[in-house]
């Protein structure tokens, strides 16, 4: 099958990072500067929204909004760097260390807490990549707080997207990080009868729900290899061909899925029960009849639309 066109959340990251210039404290004070710029507070992993519109401080910090969030937090701490959106600067704030109290009064309107999954419900997919982009920067900074190495503080550098050690005998610089995950759909042919795909209803999600197998990469191996070995792992299927179809950023907390299509002559199926709760083989036909995600009833649902799971699955149905 030839290499897809994603359709699916976070793969429209439109804003271009400015990486050269980012790293200029000067440009970077002239961005927080600009009357056009744009800063997404995010309170404990979840965006502000007024109704369905998302809540952003505009003006920078020629208005007087954004410093009476950040109260004694320096700006330069707590200011993420995102992009630039055409002219127009956009940066995240995290601002977690606020109580949920005062949400609404320093935003002057009623404001829902939603998390990022939920909002993908209402928001563009532009949107979502941004927000994306905005959670994964931001979750990082709360997990980096201390040098891996010696265990002094760190602080950011290069706009929000290093952190350096603080301890001027260590000095260590350290980078966001992606974890990279397979995820294939897996085919037979048998010699008489429609082509199959294997399901799985893993322990993670709800009963009912079936998607496809994926797991991450170990070190030391490619990521053909780790279709197969995965594939194996948990349904105890040799996979005999793998092509990588496409990739979907997937900020949960921080991983890059990459998809697959694999086929197999043996639909023999040895699960790994402390992997996945059952894996089966299902016609196009029989997944046309399958129910969306979090339909009531016995019948079997579908991931959700915005996953790279799914896309797998209705490309896989459409072309047979």
């Amino acid at each position: 099958m030839n290499k897809l066109t994603p359709n699916f959340s976070f793969t429209e990251m439109s804003l271009d990072r400015s990486s050269s210039k980012r790293k200029s404290d000067e440009w970077l004070s002239e961005q927080l500067s600009n009357e056009e710029c744009q800063i997404i507070p995010i309170w404990r992993g979840q965006f502000l929204f007024n109704k369905t519109n998302l809540f952003v401080f505009s003006g920078g910090y020629k208005s007087n909004a954004v410093p009476e969030v950040l109260g004694k937090h320096d700006k330069k701490r707590s200011c993420i760097f995102l992009g630039m959106d055409n002219a127009l600067p956009i940066f995240v704030i995290d601002i977690s260390y606020m109580e949920e109290d005062n949400l609404s009064r320093i935003c002057n309107k009623t404001i829902e807490l939603i998390d990022l999954r939920a909002s993908l419900a209402f928001v563009t997919n532009k949107q979502a990549s941004i927000l994306g982009y905005a959670h994964w920067l931001t979750h990082w900074h709360r997990s980096h707080h201390f040098c891996g190495f010696c265990g002094s503080s760190t602080k950011p550098k290069n706009a929000g997207h290093s952190l350096i050690c603080i301890n001027n005998e260590c000095g260590k610089e350290v980078f966001p990080r992606t974890d990279p995950v397979v995820i294939m759909l897996v085919e037979y042919k048998p010699k008489n009868g429609p082509a199959q795909c294997l399901l799985a209803e893993h322990h993670r999600i709800p009963d009912k729900v079936v998607s496809t197998l994926a797991g991450f990469v170990d070190p030391a191996e490619t990521i053909e290899q780790a279709v197969i070995r995965e594939v194996k792992e948990e349904a105890g299927v040799n996979v005999s061909t793998v092509q990588y179809i496409t990739s979907q950023p997937w900020p949960f907390p921080s991983s890059l899925m990459l998809g697959f299509y694999a086929t197999t002559d043996d639909p023999l199926i040895h699960i790994d029960d402390e992997e996945i709760r059952d894996a089966k083989w299902f016609t196009a036909d029989e997944i046309r009849t399958f129910d969306e995600w979090g339909a009531e009833g016995d019948n079997y649902q579908l991931p959700r639309k915005e996953s790279i799971s799914r896309f797998l699955i209705d490309a896989w149905v459409e072309n047979n």
